[in-house]
């Protein structure tokens, strides 16, 4: 084997490709190791425990899949950006076929509150961006936010909602994009 030290991000390069491959549950320290042809010691360098290796896994395949120019967003009508948006998952979700089964990955007890804060930040992230496109839309009504619907509760309904089209395997998001035409323009 080589021991060879290698750089934080050529091992989580080589993570994103093996969750691609196998999934998350198949990452382990040996395995990474192996995958990036280093001792054991320098995954460990790095990642102190498996549970971070993880965390550190999945926040970079959240990025893989988000990872926009922001030339590519400006002036997008919020319909516009939820297509996008829908579209990026989409290609996420078949770069990764195996990632969105997070919900099988088991963290230890003391790094499950982790994992969960870090990806409760990273989908915060990406519903503050879809805020942000919302309030950039010039073309939505004045009224459209008032009273019982907030611009934070139609993003939490829309990102819901695209998960489950990609779930249920449709293709686009025209019903979606309609509610919203109807709801805020």
């Amino acid at each position: 084997m080589n021991t060879s030290v290698t750089s934080k991000e050529a091992i989580l390069s080589t993570c994103r490709e093996l969750v691609s491959d196998k999934g998350l549950s198949a990452l382990n320290m040996r395995g990474v190791a192996e995958a990036c042809n280093v001792a054991l010691g320098s995954i460990y360098y790095y990642f102190p425990s498996k549970d971070d290796l993880l965390i550190a896994t999945i926040e970079s395949v959240w990025e893989d899949i988000f990872r926009w120019k922001d030339k590519e967003l400006k002036g997008l009508s919020f319909i516009e950006y939820i297509d996008k948006c829908f579209k990026y998952i989409e290609n996420g979700m078949e770069k990764y076929p195996h990632f969105f089964t997070i919900h099988s990955i088991s963290f230890s007890a003391k790094s499950r509150g982790k994992a969960h804060n870090s990806m409760e930040a990273y989908i915060s992230q990406i519903k503050l961006q879809m805020v942000k496109a919302l309030k950039e839309d010039v073309k939505v009504k004045e009224d459209a936010f008032s009273g019982r619907l907030k611009e934070l509760e139609l993003v939490d309904f829309v990102l819901a909602n695209i998960v489950c089209l990609l779930i249920q395997k449709k293709k686009d998001c025209l019903v979606l994009v309609e509610v919203i035409r109807r709801t805020i323009y």
